[in-house]
């Protein structure tokens, strides 16, 4: 089969791999979506950063590795278990791996776990290929194909979420970014929890898409400084004169919560003291856990936007010259890319 294997800064390359085998507790998926995220792209550009170079704690796997850790597809086959219904079915990959036995894990902080691996980002490969084994219990039976490469960022928004601890019905909240991540925390916000939620991007073309999609944008002269929350999912992007996590701080009211998404390589500087007098706050997010595992039904279930309507598609043949290329050279005019495999 074919699979896309990431051997370092620039070097990935599309090579010819054995079909892997599903071992007892696995199921072997025929990959028909996988996304392209900017953290995939921000590694491809300078990393290895999260992709772990040594061989991992709980897998032992290193570089290379396949990669791609949004996607799903149907399930062909499943090991010596008991879940042959699973067969023929269509399902997305949560790709969050923990060793189960940590203090974080047994207190369902899966994503703070002390050997924490995920599915074609850390440890162990991913979705960027024909074929993949995962373990069955990191499979969710999902109906509509456009949501397959969002129901991690989905999980996401849903942990961002519970991580304010407060609930953001009523809120007036601002979203920074509106790539998968920031369209799926503002699609989970708005319907799930009720909140009052604006967009913004840098790229004029993705804003006008969210737009399109039913969400409220601002462009950066319409944005006040009067918001409960602001949830940074841009993350580090070389199109931005001032990280969003910097430039999230001057829209919130005193008091006010900046949620720390997206990822970022590189230091950042600021004055603690701006902080300090306003008791504005900023609060990590990371991944997702089990509880927000439990939700993610319901919000699916509440949530009323078209992710079809974002999404433009690449074959896996052409991944590196139409997906990681174009994803460097010509943001301007796309807002998901897809790879089809």
């Amino acid at each position: 089969m074919k699979a896309l294997i990431y051997y370092g800064q620039r070097n990935v390359r599309l090579e010819d791999v054995e079909i892997p085998t599903p071992a007892e507790t696995q199921v072997l998926i025929k990959v028909t979506d996988a996304g392209i995220c900017q953290t995939q792209i921000n590694e491809f550009m300078e990393g290895p950063f999260i992709i772990n170079n040594d061989p991992h704690p709980l897998t032992g796997k290193a570089i290379p590795i396949i990669v791609g850790h949004e996607f799903g597809g149907i399930v062909e086959a499943v090991g010596a278990g008991d879940q042959n219904d699973l067969v023929g079915q269509q399902v997305a990959v949560l790709p969050l791996l923990t060793c189960g036995e940590c203090r974080y894990c047994q207190n369902k902080q899966e994503n703070l776990c002390d050997k924490l691996a995920y599915y074609g980002l850390i440890g162990e490969r991913g979705g960027f290929a024909e074929y993949t084994v995962v373990n069955q219990e990191n499979v969710f039976p999902v109906d509509d194909p456009a949501l397959l490469t969002f129901i991690e960022p989905i999980l996401v928004g849903i942990h961002a979420a519970e991580q304010t601890g407060a609930g953001l019905a009523g809120k007036k909240t601002l979203v920074l970014g509106t790539g998968a991540l920031g369209l799926s925390l503002a699609a989970v916000w708005q319907f799930y929890y009720g909140a009052e939620v604006y967009l913004n991007d840098i790229i004029p073309f993705r804003q006008e898409k969210a737009r399109q999609a039913g969400f409220n944008t601002l462009s950066k002269e319409e944005i006040p400084a009067d918001f409960d929350i602001v949830a940074d999912c841009a993350g580090s992007d070389p199109l931005s004169q001032q990280a969003a996590l910097l430039e999230g701080l001057d829209y919130l009211l005193k008091g006010g919560v900046l949620l720390d998404i997206g990822t970022y390589f590189h230091p950042l500087s600021f004055m603690p003291t701006s902080l300090l007098v306003a008791e504005k706050r900023i609060l990590p997010a990371f991944a997702y856990n089990s509880r927000d595992v439990v939700r993610l039904e319901a919000v699916l279930e509440s949530i009323k936007t078209d992710f079809s309507i974002f999404i433009e598609t690449a074959p896996l043949a052409d991944i590196v010259e139409m997906g990681y290329f174009r994803a460097e050279v010509d943001r301007d005019n796309f807002t998901r890319l897809v790879v089809k495999c």
